[in-house]
């Protein structure tokens, strides 16, 4: 996921590792980034991690995450903190559009 994550006057890159730890990479507007910031583990669970734009309209970009064991949908809605830039997890009533098995 790339933008403006925590405010600052460059755009931010979060990316997820294959242990499953979110890392924020702070932009410092010359095309380089800062070094990584863990900001969580346990998002390896996720088949999916779409960085959605701004979906509360409240001038921060939230993250929407789907997982194959389950139909459930989520939002991570934005902080503006970068020590902390997503809140909690909230289920969205969005479908997960999952493919069925094939038997």
């Amino acid at each position: 996921m790339t933008g403006n994550i925590v405010g600052a006057p460059a755009g931010d890159l979060v990316a997820r590792d294959a242990a499953g730890v979110m890392w924020l990479y702070l932009g410092k507007g010359d095309g380089t980034f800062a070094p990584r910031i863990r900001i969580g583990a346990g998002w390896g669970g996720y088949s999916h991690i779409i960085g959605i734009g701004d979906a509360d309209h409240d001038g921060r970009p939230d993250l929407f995450a789907t997982n194959a064991t389950d139909t459930n949908t989520y939002l991570y809605k934005g902080t503006g903190s970068w020590s902390s830039p997503f809140g909690q997890r909230q289920t969205t009533s969005l479908p997960n559009n999952r493919p069925s098995s094939v038997a």
